[in-house]
């Protein structure tokens, strides 16, 4: 869809910003702790990791530093520059692999470096960006791409949650900008749309100017409808939480956790 390349391609610059926030590296830096001891739980330490839709390596490179031999997967030529540099910057480039490709081409773009432990689907990407059909054909190729025993996760917001916030707006402050993002949910297509307007602050501090618009346009699941799809590209629910590691609540974040079938 045109929204992708609009927001991760051509509107690169501003997002990857906001992803070098401080607040941003410092919570895929906790989210990397977490994943690991829970990976290591699942006997998974030390794996190959898949991160499809990696942006600017803000997961994988500190699960590099964890001791993973990690891939990341990103459709944004900027987010894939950034994550070489930041991987050199780190130390962990005989650790790390950064892939310039598409997730609907999954197979061809990751072949070369499967099988995988576990496969990253963080941080609501890639699932729900196109059609059910796009999605399924994703996972079947994930599926392909895993070795037998792999774990699956996919980090995403649930259906419910957008329900629940269409008409909002929500207001953030990250990469210098002030950011409003507008909900609207529309159920003849089952698809959220967030409207994202950014805004500069004026050497005051409290004048401010908007820079830029940008539009995300997902198809959102619900754990029962995620897991259909899912089973229908051979991977089977093995559990649910909301956040890591807390029980799973309709309404807002759901990570799914899934094996092979």
């Amino acid at each position: 869809m045109d929204w992708v390349a609009d927001f991760f391609i051509r509107g690169a610059d501003l997002y990857a910003r906001i992803l070098g926030d401080e607040t941003m590296v410092r919570e895929g830096e906790e989210l990397a702790a977490k994943l690991a001891g829970y990976l290591a739980s699942r006997g998974v330490g030390g794996g190959r990791v898949l991160d499809v839709g990696c942006g600017v390596g803000r997961l994988l490179i500190p699960l590099a530093k964890l001791g993973f031999k990690v891939v990341g997967v990103d459709i944004s030529p900027s987010f894939i520059e950034q994550a070489r540099e930041r991987a050199v910057k780190e130390g962990v480039v005989d650790r790390v692999v950064f892939v310039l490709g598409d997730a609907r081409e999954l197979s061809s773009v990751a072949g070369r470096y499967a099988p995988f432990d576990a496969i990253l689907f963080i941080y609501t990407t890639i699932i729900g960006y196109y059609d059910y059909d796009t999605d399924l054909s994703i996972l079947r190729q994930s599926r392909g791409l895993a070795k037998p025993g792999s774990i699956l996760i996919i980090d995403t917001v649930d259906r419910h949650y957008y329900v629940k916030v269409a008409g909002r707006s929500i207001i953030n402050e990250l990469g210098g900008y002030l950011i409003i993002q507008r909900y609207e949910y529309d159920e003849g297509s089952a698809r959220a749309r967030i409207q994202w307007t950014y805004y500069a602050r004026g050497s005051n501090g409290y004048t401010l100017r908007p820079i830029a618009n940008a539009q995300l346009s997902i198809r959102p699941y619900t754990l029962g409808e995620l897991t259909e799809l899912a089973s229908a590209a051979g991977w089977r629910l093995v559990e649910a939480y909301s956040s890591p590691w807390e029980p799973y609540r309709p309404g807002g974040s759901l990570l799914a956790i899934f094996k092979p079938s």
